[in-house]
């Protein structure tokens, strides 16, 4: 009696064990197929620099030397999807002068976002550099921004997908 309610604790054990967890994916998500994933959301001439694991994401980096920027773009470790995409000009920092106005930095926003919500905007100044910082959101996301307040170049993007 004793050995067979082990091999029924046994059996039972197994099939538990082999019974795939609520909500795993038939494909397990790994560096290469996160790094496959983010290289189409950058320029073709990025260069990729590394992929690590950041909590529930893999952050991928390109640069890309024609737009002197930096990419990073988060991708879920459980889905395989774009969780994040963001970047930064290396080359620049922001400007000495403000000619740009608030409603002139929405407008630059909303043609590179599309339709958003402009949550907040704000003109700051580091180190003798300025530069807008504006917060956003859309269906589906919500992104930030610094933006060069002489030529409108944004400088650094962030767009976290919900």
């Amino acid at each position: 009696m004793k050995k067979l309610l082990m091999t029924a604790a046994v059996l039972l054990a197994t099939a538990f064990m082999t019974v795939p967890v609520f909500g795993a994916e038939s494909e397990a998500v790994t560096k290469k197929s996160a790094r496959e994933t983010a290289s189409r959301m950058v320029p073709d001439d990025s260069v990729f620099q590394y992929t690590e694991q950041c909590k529930e994401a893999f952050e991928v980096v390109y640069y890309s030397e024609g737009e002197k920027t930096y990419y990073a773009v988060g991708v879920s470790v459980f889905t395989g999807e774009v969780s994040s995409v963001s970047f930064v000009a290396a080359d620049d920092k922001g400007s000495r002068e403000a000619v740009l106005t608030e409603d002139q930095v929405k407008e630059i926003v909303a043609s590179d976002a599309g339709e958003v919500n402009v949550d907040h905007v704000a003109l700051d100044t580091v180190a003798g550099r300025k530069k807008y910082e504006v917060q956003c959101s859309g269906e589906g996301f919500e992104a930030s921004y610094s933006i060069n307040p002489e030529n409108g170049r944004i400088l650094e993007k962030k767009i976290y997908y919900m």
